[in-house]
C-alpha cells in the first residue's frame, strides 16, 4: 500500500524532462544570468526571460559578483506564464506531496525533488552535475516571503552538499564575533537582530543563514532582507523607509531590503562565538544566562526541520554538533528593545574574557553526546479527553531529540485548542476525517526522524520507554522494527481509574504503538492501508513479515492500552474489524506469486 518508490533512473528522467522544458523557455524568452558568492561557492542564476529577475535578485544583491564565466552551481529559473512554455505533468499522485515539500518515494542521493504547495513551485537539483531548477506557473501569485528568501530549498540542498547547513535563525555581531539567534517563531529573533542592526552591529540575517562547522564555526549571510510583524515596525524608525510592501501590512509581514542602504553593516561571513535563544519576559528585565546544549538544540531544530525538504539525520546531526561546539545562552528580553544591543555587546566582551561554563542537560543520554531524532506520530480524532495526557506522556519520556507530529483527523471537539495551549513545539496537521491509517501515513511522509514511533491518543508509554527502544535499535543496526508487549488497562466505571487487565503476552501482538521503526522500513513495506478503518496494523505487520523485515520482540511491556468503552474497536465484529479482508489480501498476494 502507498509504496510509490521511484528508482533513481525514473527520478533522473523526470529531472531531464523538466530541464528540457527550461531550455525551451530560455530559447523563447532569452537567457539572463547573474553570479553570486554564496557560502564559499560561486552560484549562477540563469533566468528564462526577465519576469522573475526583479523578484529574486534583490534579496541576494549584497553577494553579487562580476560575471565570472564559470560557476560551481547553476540554478535554472523560469515561469510558464511569461515564457509560454508549459511544465510536464506531476510525476506522482497528489497524496505523495507533503506539507514541507518532500515527495514520498523521491529519495534519490543524486536527484532532489520538492514541491511547495503555497507558492506552487517545483524545485529540483542534480547533485552530480550541480544543476538546479526552479519553476512556477506564474510569478504574480508568489507570496511575499519568497521575495525575502528566494530559492531557499535549492540553497539548502547545495549548502548541505558543501558541508554547510541552512538554518532558520538570525545572526549579528561585533568586531569580537557573531552570535546565532535561534528559536521557534515569535520568540524575538527578528526583534533582537534588527535592534542590533539599528544600533550599528554587523548583520548577517534575521531569518535564514548558512552555517559551517569546519575548520571553525562560521556563519554566512544569504539574504540581505528582514521580515517583521507590522505592529513592530514603528519601533525601528531608522529602518521604516526600507519596507517594500507598506500597502500590504494588514495581511503580510513587513519585508525590508537592507542593501545597498546598509551595505557597510552587512558582512558575507563572520566567526560564530555563541548561540542564544530569546525569551520574552514582558517586563523590564534583561540578562544573558547559560543554557544547556539540549535546550539550544531543540530551539534550533524545530522550525529548520519543519520547513526544509528532506531534512533528516544529517540535519539533526549537524545541529547537534553545532550545539555542542558553541556555548548556549538564553537572552531574556524585556520591554525596552534599546537595551538588547547593549546586553549582546556586553555579552560578547565578557565571553572573550570569561569562557562560557558548560551547563549539564537535564537528561544525560546513554552515550553522553548524541541521540538520533525520533518522530512521535499521534493520530487523533475527537481526542479532547486524552490528548493532553498523551502529550504529557511523550514529554515525560525525557528523550532529548523529539519531533512531535499530531495529525488531527477531522476532530470537531476541542482537540486543536488543547494542543495549542501547550508551550512546547508540536507540528500540527489537520485533515478531513479519513481514518487512523491515513493520519499515520501523513505523519510518516512529513517526519524528519531516523526513527518513528506512534502513540494513539488514548494509550500511554511506560516510563523511559523511548530511551530503552532507541538504545535497542542502536545496539542492533540491522533491525528495522523492535516491538514489545502491550498491557491492557480497563477503566473502572465507578472510580474512573484504569486497572491492569490480563496477561500482556496473550494480548494482541500487532499494536503499532508498542514498537519503534526505522523510517526506511516504510519505503520497503509501504504505508498503512488507508482503505482499512480497522486492522491496518495486522495488515502492515503481515506484509512486513512476508517481505522478511528484520523484527524483534522484547520481553517487556512497551505500551499501556487503555480500554474505556469509547475505543474505535469497541463492540466490532471480525468483519467490521477488517480481519477477514486482511486475510483475503494475504491470500491474494500468495496467489499472485504462484
Amino acid at each position: 500500500m502507498d509504496k510509490p518508490q521511484k528508482t533513481e533512473a525514473e527520478q533522473f528522467d523526470f529531472f531531464q524532462r523538466c530541464y528540457e522544458c527550461f531550455l525551451k523557455a530560455k530559447d523563447s524568452a532569452g537567457g539572463i544570468q547573474y553570479f553570486y558568492r554564496i557560502g564559499g561557492t560561486t552560484v549562477r542564476l540563469l533566468f528564462a526571460g526577465e519576469n522573475l529577475v526583479p523578484r529574486f535578485t534583490p534579496a541576494l544583491d549584497h553577494l553579487r559578483i562580476d560575471d565570472s564565466g564559470s560557476s560551481d552551481l547553476t540554478l535554472c529559473i523560469w515561469d510558464s506564464m511569461s515564457t509560454s512554455t508549459q511544465m510536464i505533468p506531476p510525476p506522482c499522485a497528489w497524496e505523495c506531496f507533503t506539507d514541507r515539500g518532500d515527495i514520498w518515494g523521491y529519495n534519490s542521493r543524486r536527484i532532489k525533488t520538492a514541491f511547495h504547495w503555497i507558492e506552487c513551485s517545483l524545485n529540483l537539483m542534480d547533485l552530480e552535475t550541480n544543476t538546479g531548477i526552479y519553476w512556477v506557473q506564474k510569478a504574480d501569485t508568489l507570496p511575499y516571503w519568497v521575495y525575502a528568501s528566494p530559492l531557499r530549498t535549492l540553497f539548502h540542498w547545495w549548502m548541505e552538499k558543501n558541508g554547510c547547513q541552512l538554518l532558520h535563525a538570525a545572526a549579528v555581531g561585533t568586531d569580537r564575533g557573531a552570535v546565532l539567534i535561534t528559536g521557534k517563531g515569535a520568540v524575538g529573533k527578528s526583534t533582537t537582530a534588527l535592534s542590533c542592526l539599528q544600533a550599528g552591529f554587523y548583520y548577517l540575517a534575521d531569518d535564514y543563514v548558512v552555517t559551517r562547522l569546519e575548520p571553525e564555526p562560521l556563519v554566512y549571510s544569504l539574504y540581505c532582507t528582514a521580515k517583521l510583524n507590522a505592529d513592530f515596525v514603528a519601533q525601528f524608525p531608522n529602518l521604516r523607509t526600507l519596507v517594500k510592501n507598506p500597502e500590504s501590512l494588514d495581511q503580510e509581514k513587513a519585508v525590508m531590503f537592507l542593501h545597498p542602504h546598509l551595505k557597510n553593516q552587512i558582512l558575507p561571513q563572520m566567526p560564530l562565538k555563541a548561540i542564544i535563544t530569546p525569551q520574552i519576559l514582558h517586563q523590564d528585565d534583561f540578562g544573558v544566562t547559560p543554557l544547556d546544549r539540549w535546550s539550544i538544540q531543540r530551539a534550533m531544530s524545530f522550525t529548520t526541520m519543519s520547513q526544509l525538504p528532506y531534512v533528516g539525520r544529517h540535519t539533526h546531526d549537524f545541529i547537534g554538533r553545532l550545539s555542542s561546539s558553541l556555548p548556549g545562552y538564553a537572552l531574556k528580553l524585556g520591554t525596552d528593545i534599546r537595551r538588547i544591543p547593549i546586553a549582546i555587546s556586553d555579552f560578547l566582551v565578557g565571553l572573550q574574557t570569561h569562557p562560557a561554563p558548560r551547563i549539564p542537560a537535564p537528561c544525560i543520554p546513554s552515550d553522553g553526546e548524541t541521540r538520533p531524532l525520533v518522530s512521535v506520530i499521534i493520530p487523533v480524532f475527537n481526542g479532547e479527553p486524552f490528548i493532553a495526557d498523551a502529550l504529557r506522556n511523550v514529554l515525560s519520556q525525557d528523550y532529548p531529540a523529539l519531533e512531535i507530529i499530531v495529525v488531527d483527523d477531522g476532530s470537531t471537539d476541542k482537540t486543536e485548542a488543547i494542543i495549542k495551549q501547550f508551550s512546547f513545539d508540536v507540528r500540527y496537521f489537520k485533515q478531513e476525517n479519513a481514518g487512523p491509517a491515513s493520519a499515520r501515513n501523513r505523519g510518516i511522509r512529513d517526519a524528519s526522524g531516523e526513527f518513528l514511533v506512534f502513540l494513539d491518543v488514548d494509550d500511554l508509554w511506560p516510563e523511559n520507554n523511548l530511551n530503552i527502544l532507541v538504545d535497542k535499535m542502536l545496539q542492533e543496526p540491522d533491525m528495522q522494527v523492535i516491538t514489545g508487549y502491550a498491557q491492557l488497562m480497563h477503566k473502572d466505571p465507578l472510580t474512573g481509574e484504569y486497572n491492569l487487565n490480563g496477561n500482556p503476552m496473550e494480548a494482541f501482538q500487532y499494536y503499532i504503538g508498542a514498537a519503534i521503526y526505522r523510517k526506511s522500513v516504510f519505503s520497503k513495506v509501504g504505508l498503512f492501508d488507508r482503505t482499512l478503518m480497522f486492522a491496518e496494523d495486522t495488515d502492515w505487520f503481515t506484509r512486513a513479515n512476508e517481505l522478511g523485515v528484520n523484527m524483534r520482540r522484547l520481553e517487556e511491556i512497551t505500551l499501556f492500552v487503555r480500554r474505556h468503552g469509547d475505543n474505535m474497536t469497541e463492540g466490532k465484529t471480525l468483519v467490521e474489524l477488517g480481519r477477514i479482508r486482511v486475510l483475503k489480501k494475504m491470500l491474494d498476494r500468495k496467489r499472485a506469486q504462484t
